[in-house]
């Protein structure tokens, strides 16, 4: 297939209200002429981004207010978008993590975050993949995964058991499709400057080379979707940890990496 072209088309952005689905919709906006449905919890931050970036880059938006962790939301959320617009792409960025022992993660979080993580980006692949096929226009969907998702995490256990299995479950389905002028993408970022890295423990990362410029990240994300990769891990520190992990033994990545995030508890 050639490559994605995102010009006056439409493309849904979950998570678009923060971090890096708000500047993933910024940068398809300014430089790619994308026409764009946003979708969050905070609707008043989506309204304000549909304002802000129709002035300035004369595209067009629609806002979808809503919880991904939740099973009718998610139902709606397809239902909505597929009548407002002709959709051409899907990047799937709502998630969330919790940062610190498994023990100190109260059991109705851990559901919710299984809800969003993996049970929202289960329902909208099967859903939008089947639209995307239907259409037959070359279409594609990007899931953002994680480095955690490729390489154990000792104090993000269970955000990294959900971006395993979306990296799995997104990687096994794109070899089901791939003769069906469809591509599925996961993307799968290190730590990011976002407003959820600065909002909890992780902030101890901040200005060092463990963290990635939100702008930066962006930029690699939509430039694999365009792309059509299969896989793609962004920042060049990330992509040698992932090469290197290769001649390693698991469980001594995971003592380097245990010894690194302890250090942002004491």
């Amino acid at each position: 297939m050639k490559d994605m072209q995102f010009t006056h088309k439409w493309v849904l952005v979950t998570g678009a209200s923060s971090g890096l689905g708000l500047e993933m919709a910024t940068q398809l906006a300014e430089q790619h002429q994308a026409n764009l449905i946003l979708v969050a919890r905070r609707e008043a931050q989506l309204l304000a981004l549909k304002q802000d970036l129709e002035q300035k880059s004369g595209i067009h938006c629609h806002v979808i207010a809503a919880d991904l962790s939740l099973a009718h939301d998610v139902e709606r959320v397809y239902q909505q978008a597929t009548q407002l617009a002709d959709i051409y792409g899907v990047i799937l960025n709502a998630a969330v993590t919790h940062f610190g022992e498994h023990h100190e993660l109260a059991w109705p979080d851990f559901e919710k975050m299984l809800a969003l993580n993996v049970t929202s980006v289960v329902r909208l692949l099967s859903l939008f993949s089947q639209y995307l096929k239907e259409k037959n226009q070359g279409g594609g969907m990007m899931v953002i995964s994680s480095m955690a998702g490729l390489l154990p995490i000792p104090y993000q256990a269970a955000y990294a058991g959900t971006k395993a299995f979306v990296t799995n479950f997104t990687q096994s389905l794109a070899l089901e499709q791939h003769q069906q002028n469809l591509s599925l993408t996961v993307f799968s970022p290190g730590g990011i400057d976002t407003e959820m890295t600065s909002n909890s423990r992780l902030k101890y990362f901040q200005n060092t080379p463990l963290l990635q410029s939100v702008e930066s990240c962006a930029s690699e994300g939509i430039a694999a979707m365009q792309a059509r990769k299969n896989l793609a891990v962004s920042g060049l520190l990330n992509r040698q940890q992932l090469f290197v992990s290769r001649f390693l033994p698991r469980q001594l990545i995971g003592l380097i990496t245990r010894k690194a995030y302890a250090q942002a508890f004491n």
